[in-house]
Order: C-alpha cells, then structure tokens, then sequence
C-alpha cells in the first residue's frame, strides 16, 4: 500500500494554501488514521479549471496507482471538479480498488471504511449519491439554458418561439407569425366593445352568439392586452 498526498497550489490564487500548511495538515490527518505518507505530490502552475486527469501531476497519479493505495488531499473540489469529472474520476479510483480522502469531507469519499470489527459506510455514498444529483441538475440547468437560447435567437429572428399560436395569427413560412385578416377584424371588434364600455364577460358572449367562437372572459381580456 502506498499512501500519497496530492497538493495542489492553484495558479489563480482564489484557493491558494501555502505549501508549508498543506503539507502539515495533511501529516497530522495521515497519522490521525494511524498511515505514513510516502510522497507528496505537488500540482503547481494550474487552474483549478483544469480537468483533475489533464493535470501534469494528477495524471503522472492515476497512472501509477494500485489496488490498496490511499490518496490524500485538503479539499474534495480539487481533484473532483465538475459533476461529470467526479463521478469519473470516483469509478476510475473504485473500480482499481484506491481510496481518496478528503480532508473537508472527513473520509474517503470512494470507498466504504472500516472501523474496529464494523464496516462503516462512511461518507463516499453520499458523496456518489450528491454527484449524480449535481450531474442531473447541471444537466437539467443546460437543457433549460438551451430552449432558453433557442427561444431568443428565434425571437431576435423574428420567429415564433413556441407555444399555443395566438389568436389574430397563423404560423406561416420559416416559423414566422402573419396576421390572419379575419381575426385580426374580430379583434378589432373586441377592441371598439371594450371602448364602448362592454365587459370583458359581455364581449365573450358576443363573439360566441355571432362567431361561434368560446373565449372566457379571462380569454378575451388576454386577447386584448396583448394587442
């Protein structure tokens, strides 16, 4: 079993720990658990933006890890990165039988642990259990983000974005609303009701009794709002 301490001193100085007081933390947690750290790695001159397996140092790790080696470092978001990258990087580190500990999650956040004569589940279920939950909402946010976006370039294009096609209107060429004559006459009718004082529940009847057409009066105020 090797024991290895991952430091990382970001390039961008947000999470810079001086390398003296990471590397002191990092004994007194190793010798805590009753280990001996036999190397200390240090990740100098990058981002913490960098994918942990792209990273000279983290990637010279995951290439010479074993089954039964521990991996050491003071904060899970700078090995973990991304949703994504931490569900990856936790099925890597599983499926070749390595721990990884966390100094601010308080224990290895891959593997169950175990403690005197009793298995405890310690805390990588619930780190697993917090990544997929990320991922299905990062994933989510992006989906959402992406009508979003598609919604406006169509708006911008002067295209429908979607939605029920509003009354006075058809969808014509290249998704683009055109005005349907007919309705827009009626709304034009709506119009000169609602100035002579008709209410909206009085309007509703008259288009039903002469148009055939069923608005509720919630329906037509809406109609007239938007014109």
């Amino acid at each position: 079993m090797t024991v290895v301490a991952y430091i990382f001193l970001d390039k961008d100085r947000a999470e810079l720990i001086p390398l003296a007081k990471q590397q002191r933390e990092l004994e007194e947690y190793v010798h805590g658990l009753e280990m001996q750290c036999r190397e200390f790695l240090i990740e100098e001159n990058c981002s913490c933006t960098v994918p942990f397996k792209d990273r000279k140092e983290a990637k010279r790790l995951l290439e010479n890890v074993q089954a039964g080696d521990v991996i050491f470092t003071l904060h899970a978001k700078w090995v973990m990165g991304s949703p994504k990258e931490a569900l990856q990087l936790m099925a890597f580190l599983k499926e070749t039988r390595v721990s990884l500990y966390c100094v601010d999650l308080k224990g290895d956040i891959v593997n169950k642990t175990e403690r005197k004569l009793q298995i405890n589940e310690g805390i990588a279920p619930l780190v697993l259990d917090l990544c997929k939950a990320l991922s299905v909402t990062v994933s989510s946010k992006s989906h959402s983000e992406a009508i979003r976006a598609g919604k406006a370039r169509k708006k911008k294009d002067g295209k429908y974005s979607g939605g029920p096609v509003p009354f006075g209107y058809f969808l014509g060429e290249n998704d683009c609303l055109q005005k349907d004559e007919q309705q827009q006459r009626i709304i034009q009718e709506m119009r000169s009701l609602k100035a002579d004082r008709w209410s909206y529940r009085n309007i509703a009847k008259k288009l039903e009794e002469e148009y055939q057409l069923k608005f509720s009066h919630e329906g037509v105020r809406r109609i007239l709002l938007k014109e």
